[in-house]
């Protein structure tokens, strides 16, 4: 019965492999059922044990009473009372059939016990292996999970595509930077221009107030010449009077 029982265990927790929908928790319930069933086997040893010990208990008192009834029976004979003495023997012989009887059932559940603890020791080996299977599965199903989900992870991401993202982002940084720049040169060189403009504006008017002068004093002197010549001929005609 408990080699059927063994097997059963054994094929209960590896059909589970095949039908898994949460791997971890099913696991989990089938080594805690195969734990339960266990503890239900060492429950009939201990059982089974109690029993044996009853049984001896009740031998070693059944021959205490042979030896009681022997004891009273030889009294009764010293007595001289034979009709005592048989009965007493009677009694002992009951005795005795029960201390016969109870020898052989007590050999019988020895060995029933000697048997499950066998059993009992073997379940316990297969529940240790079912516990160091169960925690392998369990982490190679936490490992297969975590991969899982990377290799999602990185169906959704590309490398390239981020790459790509990140030098389309780096070419706009670059075309800001060098707008950036231009708008920079172009208003350094409206600068230069404007005060170009007033640089060339004030050539232009030295060069006009110069010319100014110079006209001025051309026409003073234009005019101070027939004065001087008139002058002169007035200075002559006083002197000829």
């Amino acid at each position: 019965m408990f080699e059927r029982l063994a097997t059963f265990f054994k094929a209960l927790f590896n059909s589970v492999l095949g039908r898994m929908e949460n791997p971890q928790m099913m696991l989990e319930q089938t080594y805690k059922d195969l734990n339960d069933n266990v503890l239900q086997v060492r429950q009939a040893v201990a059982q089974a044990i109690a029993s044996e010990k009853q049984l001896e208990l009740q031998l070693q008192q059944n021959k205490d009473n042979v030896e009681t009834w022997q004891n009273r029976a030889t009294m009764a004979v010293s007595k001289g009372n034979d009709d005592l003495a048989r009965q007493a023997l009677q009694r002992k012989q009951q005795y005795m059939q029960a201390v016969t009887q109870l020898e052989t059932q007590l050999q019988t559940q020895k060995q029933a016990t000697s048997n499950l603890r066998q059993k009992l020791t073997e379940l316990e080996a297969e529940l240790q292996k079912a516990y160091t299977k169960k925690q392998l599965l369990i982490a190679r199903d936490k490992a297969a999970e975590a991969t899982s989900k990377a290799n999602e992870i990185l169906s959704k991401t590309s490398a390239t595509g981020a790459l790509n993202v990140i030098e389309n982002m780096e070419n706009k940084v670059l075309e800001k930077e060098l707008k950036a720049q231009a708008l920079a040169e172009i208003a350094s060189d409206d600068l230069d221009k404007q005060f170009k403009n007033y640089e060339g504006r004030s050539d232009i008017e030295n060069e006009l107030l110069e010319l100014k002068k110079q006209v001025s004093s051309d026409i003073a002197i234009t005019v101070k010449e027939p004065q001087l010549l008139e002058n002169s001929h007035k200075d002559k005609a006083d002197g000829q009077d």
